[in-house]
């Protein structure tokens, strides 16, 4: 009767609050749904919800296992339970919470030999005893002695713990560097050791909710999500610092999804949240450096997109900071609840690409809050809106008059996603080319990349150009390349400017109408490529429409080696006016040769120095540790995180 009691209560809030969210229909179906779940569930639910409980419960018809036993903690309480032991499957050395069994690939899709390959480089790697600090030699060629400064790289490395798993971007952050002085090359790598990962050292095993991982390590996950995250809206989540690692103005900051931590320049240890200007703002792991148009220097702009789904709006806010790290101003913008990952930065304009997604009730309701879905499971595509681009005025009393207001401005003839935006730029007669990577469908976890099976999952994106027309209020769409292309980087030099050159990560093979649905199925991300359009198409906005690529270099590590985000680096003393005078660096998961039934895949990981107007292979350095995929990094011009200079000379 109290559990009874209980559900009418419940169903009776939420309802309540959905009415003032959605309208009385949709919330009484989504009520509906939720209550059947819910009482699915009572069987299995211990008697009390109070402390000190053992129990089972049912997790979906393919895996069972033990929940959580003798939780004590609330909601956001730091205890924990033991791992669950995964109960189908005795034969096990890992144990971790079952999310749902994805899909077997068929035996005739293609591709299921590189995708394995591919996929060794998301495993985890051990704690703190992890961490180097130590020179590393060429295993080939040599180090180039006009190449200085520093890569910086971040990335989850670390998502199991005493024997619990959660997914690859909930894992705690590793930060990698190389610093490169004199032909010589140093290696470091150290965690980032915010409050949680601290926390969660003392006590090995996972306490705090994370973004992309079905289960939850809260006592009382159901009623925690259902109350304190659906209703109450506390969605703040653990903080990795894992996404990005960014070098400005002497500060070095690691970014996860909107915290910064200020980490040392000299050894990578964590100085923590606040120590400077870039570390004080909470941004997100996307930002962009420009050189001003009227001569006052280079700026480095940050970026945070807060979304509130209960009052349906968002705020954007740009940080800039000139070159001495000191933040100058804050640009705050508002309007209606969007997903935004990246932006594009021009002398004029901040740019936001607005993906039509919307928020997925059944999901939440029916499935986050028994832990069946993730929370970034919780939003999904909305095909009944198109794109949208926000320009939004960097200096208004520099426009002219009529120009001095944000622009929104739908995708006139092309729907898609984007999350990694290339690069764009301002033309003459006002309008405005803006150059990504785009995706045919919403996938937040990005699965057609991390975890690609041939037949629902793999890398469909395309390389893409738009043109807009701030005043007429319209794009026009033009696709450069289909090769499936993320990860876009340039010479920094050229951002926010007319340029011609981009290097991408890029996947390798096609199979023509391979899918089921009839499309072509594509090989893992394994190669990079250059992109150079041809000139006359870079500065005249009627050549931006008929522009077209003049030349693609692509680079194959090797047979089971798969390049990393690229990042390039200018040659020291080249030619600044010469856009690809200079190199690209970037690291490359080795997967080793396939391993024989049941035994263990032998992985490492290499640096390449590609040159970068060639895109041949001048330098390969092997690592001491094996690095996971990363996400995203940089390459600084200061040396740093190094020995001192003198101890880098060639004689030593």
């Amino acid at each position: 009767c109290c559990r009874s009691y209980l559900c009418v209560c419940v169903c009776v809030c939420v309802w309540i609050h959905l009415i003032y969210l959605v309208g009385f229909s949709l919330s009484y179906s989504l009520v509906c749904i939720a209550l059947a779940s819910f009482l699915r569930m009572i069987p299995s639910m211990p008697s009390s919800l109070s402390s000190s409980k053992s129990s089972l419960k049912q997790r979906s018809s393919q895996a069972a296992s033990s929940r959580r036993a003798s939780r004590r903690a609330p909601c956001r309480s730091l205890a924990v339970a033991s791992p669950p032991q995964r109960g189908t499957n005795t034969n096990t050395n890992t144990t971790r919470p079952p999310n749902k069994t994805p899909p077997t690939p068929s035996s005739k899709a293609p591709f299921q030999e590189q995708y394995a390959s591919y996929k060794s480089g998301y495993k985890s790697v051990p704690s703190k005893g992890y961490e180097n600090a130590c020179f590393v030699a060429p295993k080939e060629g040599s180090v180039p002695t006009d190449m200085r400064g520093t890569l910086l790289r971040n990335g989850p490395a670390m998502f199991e713990r005493n024997g619990m798993e959660k997914s690859y971007l909930d894992g705690d952050g590793m930060v990698v560097s190389i610093a490169f002085e004199n032909g010589k090359a140093f290696f470091r790598n150290k965690f980032v050791q915010t409050e949680h990962f601290i926390e969660e050292e003392k006590q090995d095993k996972f306490i705090f909710p994370s973004i992309f991982t079905e289960w939850d390590p809260r006592d009382n996950a159901t009623w925690c999500r259902l109350v304190d995250d659906c209703l109450m809206g506390n969605l703040e989540r653990k903080h990795n610092g894992a996404y990005n690692v960014i070098d400005w103005g002497g500060s070095l900051v690691a970014v996860d999804y909107k915290k910064p931590y200020a980490l040392s320049r000299t050894d990578l240890s964590t100085l923590g949240h606040g120590n400077c200007d870039l570390s004080s703002a909470m941004h997100t792991s996307h930002y962009r450096i420009i050189d001003e148009g009227d001569g006052s220097g280079r700026r480095l702009v940050a970026f945070l997109n807060e979304v509130n789904w209960r009052t349906r709006t968002t705020t954007a806010v740009f940080y800039v900071f000139d070159e001495q790290g000191n933040e100058l101003r804050r640009d705050k913008y508002d309007f209606n609840a969007a997903y935004v990952h990246d932006f594009i930065l021009t002398e004029n304009y901040y740019v936001l690409f607005d993906c039509p997604i919307k928020i997925d009730l059944p999901t939440v309701f029916g499935q986050y809050i028994f832990e069946t879905a993730c929370l970034s499971q919780s939003i999904a595509e909305d095909t009944t809106r198109k794109p949208l681009f926000r320009l939004m005025p960097r200096y208004p009393e520099r426009m002219p008059e009529g120009q001095r207001d944000v622009v929104t401005i739908e995708s006139n003839d092309k729907f898609c996603y984007a999350y990694h935006h290339v690069n764009g730029f301002d033309t003459e007669d006002g309008r405005l080319v803006f150059d990504t990577c785009s995706w045919d469908r919403f996938t937040l976890y990005f699965q057609d990349i991390v975890a690609p099976d041939g037949v629902k999952t793999f890398p469909r994106m395309r390389l893409s150009r738009f043109v807009i027309d701030p005043v007429a209020g319209t794009s026009e769409h033009v696709e450069l390349d289909d090769t499936p292309c993320e990860l876009p980087i340039v010479n920094w030099d050229w951002n926010g400017k007319p340029y011609r050159h981009m290097y991408l990560s890029t996947s390798v093979g096609r199979e023509p109408g391979a899918a089921p649905d009839g499309t072509d199925v594509h090989g893992p991300m394994q190669a990079l490529t250059k992109v150079s359009m041809k000139e006359e198409g870079c500065g005249e906005v009627d050549m931006c429409m008929l522009s077209s690529v003049e030349s693609k270099k692509e680079w194959v590590p090797g047979t089971n080696k798969f390049a990393m985000e690229p990042f390039f680096v200018a040659r020291e003393g080249g030619d600044p006016t010469d856009e690809d005078d200079g190199y690209i660096v970037c690291l490359v998961h080795d997967a080793g040769e396939t391993p024989a039934p049941g035994a263990e895949r032998d992985v490492s990981t290499e640096c390449a120095i590609l040159d970068a107007k060639s895109m041949e292979c001048v330098c390969r350095l092997e690592l001491p540790v094996f690095v996971p995929f990363g996400v995203h990094g940089t390459f600084t011009r200061d040396y740093c995180l190094g020995p001192e200079p003198q101890h880098m000379s060639a004689g030593n």
